[in-house]
């Protein structure tokens, strides 16, 4: 006797009627998991990322304050620049503090590429130190700005960088 032409009553043997609800329920249950399980990740995952860039913010900054050297400064800027433009921001406010401290690590570049071509170039020429250094000390004014303006996005305060 098969399983289908058990009687409902019969011991050992499985019902037909009775595995069709058992199965369609574990079919319910299983399709509420996978429509609830990415909802669950939502909050954590856009935290996580906008915390990536935080962290990031605030690594140039340290690496801003800490060096002594413009060759070794822009070295690891660069670094700090790809690994920023790397990470995305999960919510509007990640996204545009993501923004503002690309452009004010691409600015503060720029500065400290003027600052090494005034050390370079510009020796024994008084016109050329003093437009390499007003134009080091502009860039570098305007990244400060964009950099302190990322951290108020991420609720951080960045105080001056190296007088900026």
């Amino acid at each position: 006797m098969s399983a289908s032409l058990a009687s409902p009553g019969t011991v050992g043997r499985v019902d037909w009627r009775s595995r069709g609800r058992a199965s369609g329920y574990a079919a319910a249950v299983a399709v509420g998991c996978l429509l609830i399980a990415p909802l669950a990740g939502c909050g954590s995952t856009g935290s996580a990322s906008d915390a990536a860039v935080k962290r990031s913010l605030l690594r140039g900054v340290a690496e801003i304050h800490g060096s002594q050297n413009g060759k070794a400064l822009r070295g690891k800027l660069v670094r700090t620049l790809a690994r920023i433009r790397h990470e995305r921001g999960s919510t509007a406010v990640g996204r545009k503090a993501r923004g503002l401290a690309i452009q004010g690590f691409t600015w503060t570049l720029k500065g400290i590429d003027s600052q090494l071509d005034l050390l370079r170039n510009d020796s024994g020429r008084l016109e050329g130190a003093v437009r390499d250094a007003e134009r080091a000390d502009r860039y570098r004014n305007r990244g400060a700005a964009l950099l302190r303006a990322s951290g108020r996005a991420l609720n951080v305060r960045i105080g001056t960088l190296k007088g900026h």
